[in-house]
């Protein structure tokens, strides 16, 4: 390609019936100034590409870059979830064991708790027993008493200085009977 100078410098011989000088010269400057114009535009071209050149080269950097860190970001995600899950799944078997553990000391409690019961219940009745069997020799303690006073009496006094029962209040004997409990009732009540 020609360039702007080489046009400048272009002479042509002169002939009879050629074109004017004038016209060609003005020709050839502007075609020439077009050149230069073309060339300048061209260089802003070519210096312009260079630097989309320099950033597409940055950006294929960036991206490699940013496609590592996606991937590096992704695969740290993945362990995270995965650690996660291993702790949940931990946390769960450490609460299911901890509930199987506190169940089963509420049943050792409970049976043990039972057992007190038993044990109790067992001592309440062997109490009610005691209780009724002392109960029962204390009455007979206090008839054989009764025999026993009116025996000495009969010694001491004879039988006709005895003294007579006094004669209860006009109760009816129904109603005296109710006042002193049975030997049966009593153990019923206990």
């Amino acid at each position: 390609m020609l360039s702007s100078e080489e046009i400048r410098s272009i002479t042509f011989e002169k002939s009879m019936r050629g074109y004017r000088t004038e016209d060609v010269d003005a020709f050839l400057e502007q075609v020439a100034a077009g050149v230069d114009q073309l060339n300048a535009e061209r260089e802003d071209l070519e210096k312009k590409l260079y630097i989309l050149a320099q950033k597409v080269e940055e950006y294929r950097s960036e991206e490699e870059t940013l496609k590592s860190a996606l991937i590096n970001a992704q695969r740290l995600g993945e362990n995270v979830i995965h650690e996660a899950r291993i702790k949940a799944d931990g946390m769960v078997r450490e609460a299911t064991g901890k509930a199987q553990r506190i169940l089963e000391a509420a049943d050792e409690r409970e049976r043990e708790e039972k057992e007190k019961l038993r044990a109790l219940e067992a001592e309440v009745s062997a109490f009610k027993g005691s209780i009724l069997a002392l109960y029962q020799k204390h009455i007979k303690a206090l008839s054989e008493l009764d025999d026993s006073v009116e025996k000495v009496h009969t010694t001491v006094f004879g039988p006709e200085d005895q003294p007579q029962p006094e004669e209860p209040d006009m109760v009816e004997p129904e109603q005296q009977a109710v006042d002193e409990p049975s030997v049966a009732e009593v153990q019923m009540e206990i």
